[in-house]
C-alpha cells in the first residue's frame, strides 16, 4: 500500500514538475505496449494546452489510438482537437516514410530490410517528418 502511494505521489510531483517547466520544448512517451501510453500523452497534451500557446501531440503508433481517445480522425497534417483551441495532434506513420525515402533504383528493399533492423528507427523517422 505504501509502495503504490509513494508511486502516486511520484508521478503528481513529475506532472507538475513538467508543466512547470517553461523551457519545455519537447516531450517523448514511450514504452511497451499497453502501458497507457496515449492516456498519458492525451492528459499531459491538454494540461499543457492550458498554459501553452500552442501544443502539437504526434502519434507514430500505426494503431488509431489518439483517433480512438479524442473521437476525431487525424493525418499527417497538424490538427485542431475538437474542444481543444490550443491542441493539435498529427499521426505519422513510419512505414509511408520509409517508402518515401526508398528510390526508384532498387534500393526499396534493402533499405527497407536496412531500417527495419535499427532500433527505434519508426520513431527517429517520425522525428524527422516533425522537423521538416
Amino acid at each position: 500500500m505504501f509502495s503504490h502511494l509513494f508511486q502516486v505521489y511520484l508521478t503528481q510531483q513529475r506532472e507538475r514538475n513538467i508543466l512547470q517547466q517553461e523551457t519545455l520544448k519537447w516531450v517523448f512517451v514511450g514504452g511497451k505496449g499497453g502501458v497507457g501510453k496515449t492516456t498519458c500523452s492525451s492528459i499531459l497534451s491538454i494540461l499543457l494546452a492550458t498554459i501553452r500557446s500552442s501544443v502539437l501531440i504526434i502519434s507514430t503508433d500505426p494503431a488509431h489510438n489518439l483517433s480512438d481517445a479524442f473521437q476525431q480522425r487525424f493525418t499527417k497534417t497538424p490538427t485542431l482537437v475538437n474542444g481543444f483551441p490550443k491542441l493539435y495532434t498529427m499521426k505519422v506513420d513510419p512505414t509511408v516514410e520509409h517508402e518515401e525515402m526508398g528510390g526508384s533504383d532498387g534500393m526499396d528493399s534493402l533499405f527497407s530490410e536496412l531500417a527495419g533492423s535499427i532500433p527505434v528507427i519508426d520513431e527517429a523517422m517520425s522525428f524527422a517528418e516533425m522537423l521538416k
